[in-house]
């Protein structure tokens, strides 16, 4: 019948105790899962294209301190909105800028796109129209 002060509902639904709690654990989630919050989408997605060897060179900034957990793990190729290709990856080279390499037919006036994905979070997407 009678009820703890700290065990009302306010109204929102919780109880002060609850509430009390999520204020407490709150601050310390990103020491929980340090490695979300220290992740990040790519910095720079460049492309070139080669007519000559018909190749697109995708050269992705994305710096990592653990390139085996925190990578680009896809780089989705595309040209004029079409799907062309793609490469999975289960880590990245431990520089920060670092490239890689498609065989890609283009002619003259195609857009090609690169989406180079994070592993944990994130994406960026370049693009070049071929001369």
């Amino acid at each position: 019948m009678f009820r703890n002060q700290s065990d009302q509902r306010n109204q929102g639904g919780c109880t002060r105790r609850e509430v009390l709690a999520i204020v407490m654990v709150a601050p310390f989630l990103p020491f929980v899962f340090p490695f979300r919050a220290a992740a990040s989408a790519p910095d720079e997605v460049a492309l070139s294209y080669d007519a000559g060897k018909r190749t697109l060179e995708v050269k992705i900034t994305h710096p990592s301190k653990s390139p085996q957990r925190h990578y680009i793990e896809k780089v989705e190729i595309s040209k004029n909105g079409s799907f062309v290709t793609q490469g999975e990856y289960k880590e990245q080279p431990a520089q920060a800028t670092y490239s890689y390499t498609y065989t890609v037919d283009a002619a003259p006036g195609d857009a090609l796109a690169a989406k180079a994905i994070c592993s944990i979070l994130g994406s960026k997407t370049g693009k070049l129209t071929v001369q």
